[in-house]
């Protein structure tokens, strides 16, 4: 058995090298690629990020392209395609803004409006006193709202009665981190309570606003918003990162949170999004198209400070302005030069910055760079990797416990005591965040949550073998 013990401890630790050659060669390219190998430059960013799935529209003066990359879904081998659907995640945000900013210019509201005008019984705390936000710090994401607030959010749709209500309940009375209008803080649910606000004045539902008001205006009818899973057909399939490779995920529905990340569109429609954040609109000049004409060219006006540049669903820079999107399973990236007509919009079906990355290094492709890979590492997929390595560490560390015969020698009971004490917050460490187990099931990879109770379960057998050899030398000693 002792040799049995060496071998699977010294297995492990050749596992544990394997898997830091591979994953960091894997995500190593050395080619350096120029505006003509854009096309290259997406494939290896895809292949390097192990991303199934990348569908991009891209701008350049008066040429308009698209690059579809990968699988819409690998089990079914259906490729990507400029009819693909994606969730935009976060880019969302972009939407319900022109929905405040048209509702602002028929007078209906004032982006300076504390929200409890429209929403009474919303109270926020900043150091014990009662602080009012205003809708004007929603759009900016200065309200002092926690960005932990992501995870209190309901899972539930649309079916789920008031489940927009119930979202933004669930932060009312919370502690501001910062005094409101202060401190740029990117909480996503600032933008479910401009959507609640929406409907108080407007009577009806947020995303059917945004229907009539932004969507159908600039013709983009193959969007839709998630609120159930009734529409898709043309949707692609989820993935996130388990054991270093993209595996199919389904996450669950938070539609209550549909005005911050669930709008679904393509890149045939993300190309008419563009071309109208560009000036150029496709359509007739309608009286509808003519005040969304006035919002879009709002949007992208606020004055740049450097800790505060965030403004109506953009982040707003000299130049430029971008937008990147995180769901649990989709990810997407938009960036538009507001001086020349050059612009990109990319989505992907993982969470993850490889979509952010690729589409940067596109933007400077079609501004006449070359670029270069070199080592990229993807947060979202390192935590899969690390939580996978530090399983393995684990396992090695409960066989030399399970192997552990020595004396527990002097303090014992004070080691076991450290051991128990340590391995309590390790396990409460996400809440000590103001995170929770659902929060870490639903974004992240099930490797950091069975290296969280492995690290639980070696720290309490560490514990236990010292209890245990303390009790046997006490009763040797006794007889």
């Amino acid at each position: 058995m002792k040799k049995v013990g060496k071998a699977a401890k010294l297995a492990i630790i050749i596992l544990i090298f394997l898997c830091f050659a591979d994953y960091f060669l894997k995500h190593y390219d050395t080619k350096e690629y120029g505006p003509e190998q854009m096309d290259l430059y997406v494939e290896k960013m895809c292949e390097i990020a192990d991303v199934p799935g990348m569908s991009m529209v891209i701008f350049n003066d008066n040429q308009e392209s698209y690059l579809n990359v990968g699988y819409a879904d690998k089990s079914t081998k259906t490729e990507a395609s400029g009819d693909t659907q994606y969730e935009l995640a976060s880019a969302t945000k972009a939407f319900t803004a022109l929905g405040i900013l048209l509702l602002e210019q028929n007078d209906a509201l004032d982006r300076e409006d504390p929200v409890n005008r429209y929403l009474p019984w919303f109270a926020l705390v900043y150091k014990g006193k009662k602080a009012d936000v205003t809708i004007e710090q929603l759009l900016c994401h200065t309200s002092g709202i926690p960005a932990w607030t992501i995870s209190v959010l309901p899972v539930g749709t649309e079916n789920d009665g008031g489940l927009l209500e119930k979202t933004v309940r669930a932060v009312r009375n919370v502690e501001l981190d910062h005094l409101p209008g202060t401190v740029h803080s990117y909480a996503t649910i600032n933008y479910d309570i401009l959507a609640l606000i929406m409907e108080q004045i407007t009577g009806i539902a947020y995303e059917e606003y945004i229907k009539q008001n932004v969507l159908e205006p600039l013709g983009m009818t193959n969007s839709y918003f998630r609120v159930d899973n009734s529409k898709t057909a043309q949707l692609a399939q989820g993935y996130r990162y388990v054991l270093m490779r993209a595996a199919k995920y389904d996450a669950p529905a938070f539609y209550g949170n549909t005005a911050a990340g669930y709008l679904v569109s393509n890149t045939k429609d993300l190309r008419i999004w563009l071309k109208a954040q560009m000036g150029m609109f496709e359509a007739d000049m309608t009286e509808p198209l003519e005040k969304l004409k006035t919002a879009i060219a709002e949007s992208h006006s606020y004055p740049i400070e450097t800790k505060q540049n965030y403004w109506a669903g953009w982040n707003i820079y000299d130049g430029y302005i971008c937008h990147s999107g995180n769901n649990p399973n989709f990810s997407s990236q938009v960036i538009i030069d507001t001086d020349e007509s050059k612009a990109v919009f990319a989505v992907a079906n993982v969470c993850g910055a490889a979509v952010t990355a690729t589409a940067d290094g596109v933007y400077r492709m079609i501004h006449g760079e070359s670029v270069k890979i070199g080592l990229y590492l993807d947060m979202v997929s390192m935590l899969d990797f690390i939580g996978f390595i530090l399983c393995l560490i684990e396992l090695y560390a409960g066989i030399c416990i399970l192997k552990k015969r020595e004396n527990a020698g002097k303090h014992a009971l004070m080691k076991a005591a450290g051991a128990l004490l340590l391995a309590m917050i390790v396990v409460a460490f996400p809440y000590i965040l103001h995170y929770n187990y659902l929060t870490l099931a639903v974004w992240y990879s099930p490797c950091l949550r069975i290296a969280i109770w492995g690290a639980f379960i070696c720290l309490s057998g560490y514990a236990g073998t010292h209890i245990k050899n303390h009790i046997r030398i006490q009763r040797s000693g006794k007889k």
